[in-house]
């Protein structure tokens, strides 16, 4: 399964990339790109147009690695407040068997997480060879890819879930 590291692993990627490609960045630069990947928007160059995605990046990034810790806190505190599958059922269950119901859906959440960071390092490398002249447009068939594989782990995480509260509701339920 991926590292919980691999997300901070990628984000420092993003941060080398950007402060890599600053110095070479033109005048003006792409902020934006169509559904071809054409530049439709530019931006003259400064710290914070370029280091904007790097910013939101670490936001998101921070926002997600303590996503898990709180989820468990609150199945275990608050379970009230937690979206899950079965949920009347779900509440009747024990602490425990709640907290396993969640833990196999962190995995799903570390690899969502881990695809978010990886395309915002491709929109940064891209942006930079389209800003430089070395590309004339983004590519965007690496951006549907990202987008399909992000799509599959959100599926993927809602079929983890459940499945994790359909196995400890069946297990609760069954009379020794």
């Amino acid at each position: 399964m991926v590292s919980a590291a691999a997300g901070w692993i990628a984000l420092l990627a993003i941060w080398f990339a950007a402060f890599q490609e600053w110095p070479t960045l033109p005048a003006k630069f792409p902020m934006h790109f169509d559904l071809a990947g054409r530049p439709d928007s530019f931006v003259d160059k400064s710290v914070v147009a370029w280091f904007l995605l790097p910013v939101f990046a670490t936001v998101l990034n921070v926002g997600l690695s303590f996503l898990a810790p709180m989820i468990r806190w609150m199945t275990l505190k608050h379970p009230e407040f937690v979206n899950m599958p079965r949920k009347e059922q779900w509440l009747k269950l024990d602490s425990s068997a709640r907290l396993r119901t969640v833990e196999p859906v962190f995995g799903a959440m570390r690899i969502l997480q881990l695809l978010v960071m990886l395309l915002f390092l491709f929109i940064v490398i891209s942006s930079a060879k389209v800003a430089s002249g070395q590309w004339t447009v983004l590519p965007v068939w690496p951006t549907f890819v990202f987008m399909a594989a992000i799509s599959i782990s959100v599926a993927w995480l809602i079929f983890r879930s459940v499945t994790a509260v359909k196995k400890e509701v069946k297990v609760f339920s069954d009379p020794l």
